[in-house]
C-alpha cells in the first residue's frame, strides 16, 4: 500500500534464561538443553528486574548485558505486554522513548524510530525479518500480543545486523516457545480480555505439554473490536459519544513450538506461527472532497482490509561445543507467508466527467477496487559465536532469503443516479502493480568484542550484501473496452552491492556507571515497490523508478548507563544524517478525477536527525517504584532542491516531515509487600506537535499540525485467592481528546480495560 510520505516481572537470572533461549540469538554456556528451568507462563503481579541488568540479543545478535551495549536499546517483558492489556502489538511500543507510530487505526500501526518510519524500519519475529523486498511496510500487528515472550527495539541504524531497512533501526518481537524437558508434564491457561471504547472481546488459550524430551508450547485465540468511541462533545448523552466509522476489525491467531534434545548439547526447534485479520478499517486514509453547494461529496474514497493473512513456519538446530573454540552455532531455515486484499471504494462526482461521456442521469461514478497480495519468503540464517576469551570474542554468520511476490488488481467499475440506482452494468478489469518475480539478497556479517583494558570495550561490526532482483514479463493491464490493447511489464534485472560497518566503545568509569559512544552507517535497498511499482495507490497513480541508488545514513550516538542499588538511568544523544532518501515526485500525466494526481519515486533528498532519549526507574520504596521517559528529535530536509520540487518553495532547508516532537511518559508502581496485588498510575504527554513539515501539496492531511496533549491512565493487578490473575484499568482517564503527532486519526475516549488469567 504505496503512500506519499511514509517518509517489568522475573528473577534475573530466569529472565536471562528466556532470553539466551529465544532464536536466533546465540547464548553462551550452559547449552540449551541444561539451561535453568523457564519462568512460570502464567499468573504474575511482579515486574522484571531493573531494564538496565537485563540481556539482550538483537543489537548484536548474541547475549550481552544491556550496561555495556554501545547501542541504545529498549526492552518490553511479557508481563508488561500482559498488563497493558493492549488491542494490537504495536500498542506496547509508546511507553518506550524515541518510538512513536504512524497510525490510520487501531489495527494500522507502523513503528517510527527516531523520526524514521515505514520501510526504513526493520521489523523482525525471532530475529527473521516481517519485512519483504516487496516493500509492504512493517505491520507489527501481524504478531498478536499474546503470542510475545520479549520486544527488544534498537534505535539507530542495524544494518550490520541485519541489513537492508534497518536504516533507522530494528523491533525485533520475540515470540513464546516451548521450555526445556524439565517441571510438571503439563501446564495451561486461560485468558479474556476486553475494553469498552470499541466493545473489544477476546480470548486465548496456552498449553505447554511435555512427552519425555519432546516439548511443546501451543496456544490460539482471537478478539473482536467494534468501531471506537471518541471524547464526546459537548451536548452528547452517556451512551450516544460519535464513533469512527470504519475503525473496529477482528482476527484469530496461533503459535505452535516443539523443542527436542537432540544431544546434551543440541536442540531442535521448529515454530509455526498463524495470523488472520479481517475487515480491518483504514478510517485514517479517507478521502473526502464536499460538494460547496451542500449536496453529495464531489469526490469520496475509503479503504480497508477485507482479510490480512499471515503463515511462518521455521526450524531451528542449535549446537553447543564445551570444549571447542566455537561456543555455539545455529542454522535455521523459515518460511513465511502474506495474503491480503487492499480494497478501496471510490466515488466520483459526474460532474468531472465531459458532457455525453456518461450515460444519461448519471450522479457518480463507482469504482471499487481489490488489490490482492500473494508474497511468499524462504530464507536461511547461520551464525557461529566463539568462546568469550580474555581478549576478544567473535560471531559470524550468513543470511540468504528470497522473496517471491504474485497478486493482482480487479477493478469493479459503473455508475449510479442520485438514488443510487445503477445507470451502467458493472466491468470489470484486471491488472497488477508489481511485476512478477524473484528478489533475492546474500548476506556475509561479522561482530565482534575487543577487552582492550579492564575498562574498555571496543565493539566492531561488518556487512556485506548482494541484492539480486529479477522480474518476469507479466500482465500489468488488460485490454479494455475502449479499445486500449492489453499492458505488460518488460523483464528488469536489478543487481547491487551494500557494505555497512559499525564501531562502538564501551567505558566502565566505576563500578555501574558506563559511557558508550557509537557509530554506524544505515542502508535501505530499493525495495520491488519502489523500482516496479506501477498502479493506483491510496493517493493517485505511483510509478517506480529501476533507476534508484540505496538510501544511506551514518549516525553518531553519546550514551550513558548508571545503576547503582535502586536506581536506573539509561540516557543517549544522537546525530544522524542521510543521503539519497526515496520520495515521490508529482509528474506527469495530468491528475486524475477528484484531485488525485501522478506520483514517482526518486532519490531526492538529503536530511539530518538530532536529538536524545532517557529512561529511568528509581525504586523510592520497596514498594514503590518511579519510572519515566523523554524523547525528542528534530529533524530538516538541508537541500533547498528537493523543498523546491516536494513543496514548491524556495528555502535553505525544512522540517523533515514524520519527525515526532518532543514525548514523554511516568508512571508510578505500588506493588503490595506480599505481591498480592499492585495499582500503577501513569502519564503520556507531547509538546511541540507543530513542527511536522511542510503541507504536502494535494494530501494537506498528511502533515496537519495536532495539538499538543497529555493524558493519565491507570492499571491494576492482582492476584486471586484461588490463583487467577486480574487486570483492571483505566486509558485516558480524563477523556481527553487527541491524536498522535504522525497519525492521522483521533484517538479514543476513555477506555475501561481488563483481562482474567486462569492457570490449570
Amino acid at each position: 500500500m504505496p503512500r506519499r510520505r511514509t517518509l517489568m516481572s522475573l528473577p534475573l537470572a530466569l529472565a536471562a534464561a528466556a532470553v539466551l533461549s529465544a532464536p536466533p540469538a546465540l547464548a553462551a554456556d550452559p547449552p540449551a538443553s541444561a539451561a535453568a528451568p523457564h519462568p512460570s507462563a502464567f499468573a504474575d503481579t511482579t515486574r522484571p528486574v531493573r531494564f538496565i541488568d537485563e540481556v539482550v540479543v538483537t543489537g548484536a545478535r548474541y547475549p550481552r548485558a544491556f550496561d555495556k551495549s554501545p547501542q541504545a536499546i529498549s526492552t518490553v517483558t511479557r508481563t508488561q505486554v500482559r498488563e497493558q492489556v493492549p488491542t494490537v502489538t504495536g500498542d506496547v511500543l509508546e511507553w518506550l522513548p524515541g518510538v512513536d507510530e504512524s497510525k490510520d487505526s487501531p489495527w494500522e500501526e507502523r513503528p517510527i524510530l527516531r523520526g524514521l518510519g515505514g520501510q526504513r524500519v526493520l521489523v523482525l519475529m525471532d530475529g527473521s525479518p516481517i519485512n519483504s523486498a516487496r516493500g509492504n511496510g512493517p505491520h507489527p500487528s501481524l504478531v498478536d500480543p499474546s503470542q510475545v515472550e520479549r520486544i527488544e527495539v534498537v534505535r539507530g541504524p542495524s544494518s550490520v545486523a541485519y541489513g537492508s531497512d534497518a536504516l533507522g533501526g530494528a523491533i525485533n518481537i520475540i515470540t513464546r516457545e516451548a521450555l526445556p524437558p524439565v517441571g510438571p508434564p503439563f501446564q495451561g491457561s486461560a485468558t479474556l480480555g476486553g475494553s469498552s471504547i470499541d466493545r473489544q472481546r477476546s480470548g486465548y488459550v496456552e498449553l505447554m505439554p511435555r512427552l519425555g524430551k519432546l516439548t511443546a508450547f501451543l496456544s490460539s485465540g482471537g478478539r473482536r473490536a467494534l468501531d471506537y468511541g471518541v471524547p464526546k462533545p459537548q451536548g452528547y448523552g452517556f451512551t450516544d459519544a460519535p464513533r469512527v466509522p470504519h475503525s473496529g476489525f477482528s482476527d484469530y491467531n496461533a503459535l505452535a513450538g516443539l523443542r527436542y534434545p537432540v544431544t546434551g548439547h543440541m536442540d531442535l526447534k521448529l515454530g509455526y506461527q498463524l495470523y488472520r485479520g479481517k475487515d480491518i478499517g483504514l478510517p485514517g486514509l479517507h478521502v473526502e472532497v464536499p460538494d460547496p453547494n451542500g449536496g453529495s461529496s464531489l469526490f469520496l474514497q475509503d479503504f480497508r482490509f477485507p482479510n490480512y493473512d499471515r503463515d511462518a513456519a521455521n526450524l531451528t538446530l542449535e549446537h553447543a561445543y564445551p570444549e571447542a573454540w566455537f561456543a555455539k552455532s545455529l542454522a535455521r531455515v523459515y518460511w513465511q507467508r502474506e495474503r491480503r486484499n487492499f480494497y478501496s471504494h471510490m466515488s466520483i462526482d459526474a460532474a468531472f466527467y465531459p458532457p455525453g461521456f456518461l450515460p444519461p442521469g448519471t450522479q457518480d461514478v463507482i469504482e471499487n477496487e481489490d488489490r490482492f497480495l500473494d508474497q511468499k519468503t524462504w530464507g536461511f540464517q547461520t551464525q557461529f559465536t566463539s568462546r568469550k576469551t580474555q581478549h576478544y570474542l567473535v560471531s559470524a554468520g550468513a543470511d540468504l532469503a528470497r522473496d517471491v511476490t504474485g497478486g493482482g488488481n480487479v477493478l469493479h467499475d459503473y455508475t449510479v443516479d442520485k438514488y443510487g440506482t445503477p445507470t451502467s452494468p458493472l466491468a470489470n478489469s484486471l491488472s497488477a502493480s508489481l511485476p512478477h518475480g524473484h528478489f533475492d539478497n546474500y548476506a556475509g556479517f561479522a561482530q565482534t568484542e575487543w577487552y582492550l583494558a579492564p575498562a574498555w570495550t571496543l565493539n566492531a561490526g561488518g556487512r556485506v550484501t548482494h541484492y539480486s532482483y529479477e522480474t518476469e514479463r507479466s500482465l500489468r493491464a488488460e485490454a479494455d473496452q475502449f479499445g486500449t490493447p492489453a499492458q505488460y511489464f518488460d523483464p528488469q534485472s536489478v543487481s547491487r552491492t551494500a557494505l555497512s560497518g559499525s564501531a562502538g566503545i564501551v567505558y566502565e568509569v566505576m563500578k555501574d556507571l558506563h559511557l558508550t559512544a557509537n557509530v554506524a552507517n544505515g542502508y535501505r535497498q530499493p525495495n520491488a515497490q519502489d523500482l516496479f511499482f506501477n498502479g493506483p495507490a491510496s493517493v493517485g497513480q505511483v510509478l517506480g523508478n529501476p533507476a534508484l541508488k540505496p538510501e544511506r545514513s551514518i549516525s553518531y550516538d553519546l550514551g550513558l548507563r548508571w545503576g547503582p542499588r535502586t536506581v536506573a538511568v539509561s540516557g543517549n544523544l544522537f546525530y544522524s544524517t542521510y543521503n539519497d532518501l526515496i520520495d515521490a515526485i508529482q509528474v506527469a500525466p495530468p491528475p486524475f478525477p477528484g484531485g488525485q494526481s501522478t506520483f514517482q519515486y526518486v532519490n531526492i533528498s538529503e536530511a539530518r536527525i538530532w536529538g536524545g532519549e532517557v529512561e529511568g526507574e528509581w525504586r523510592v520504596h520497596p514498594q514503590a517504584t518511579f519510572r519515566a521517559s523523554l524523547a525528542g528529535a528534530i529533524g530538516d530536509i538541508t537541500n533547498a532542491a528537493a523543498i523546491q520540487q516536494l513543496y514548491g518553495v524556495s528555502l535553505p532547508s525544512a522540517p523533515l516531515p514524520n519527525v515526532p516532537p518532543l514525548k514523554g511518559t511516568a508512571g508510578v508502581r505500588w506493588t503490595e509487600k506480599r505481591d498480592r496485588f499492585w495499582v500503577e498510575p501513569g502519564v503520556r504527554w507531547a509538546w511541540r506537535t507543530n513542527r511536522l513539515g511542510l503541507v504536502t501539496p494535494g494530501v494537506p492531511f498528511a502533515t496537519a499540525a495536532k495539538k499538543e496533549y497529555a493524558l493519565g491512565d491507570l492499571m491494576a493487578g492482582a492476584r486471586l485467592p484461588s490463583g487467577q490473575k486480574l487486570v483492571l484499568g483505566v486509558r485516558n482517564v480524563g477523556n481527553v481528546s487527541y491524536q498522535l503527532p504522525v497519525g492521522s486519526i483521533e484517538e479514543p475516549g476513555r477506555s475501561f480495560v481488563g483481562s482474567l488469567m486462569v492457570d490449570f
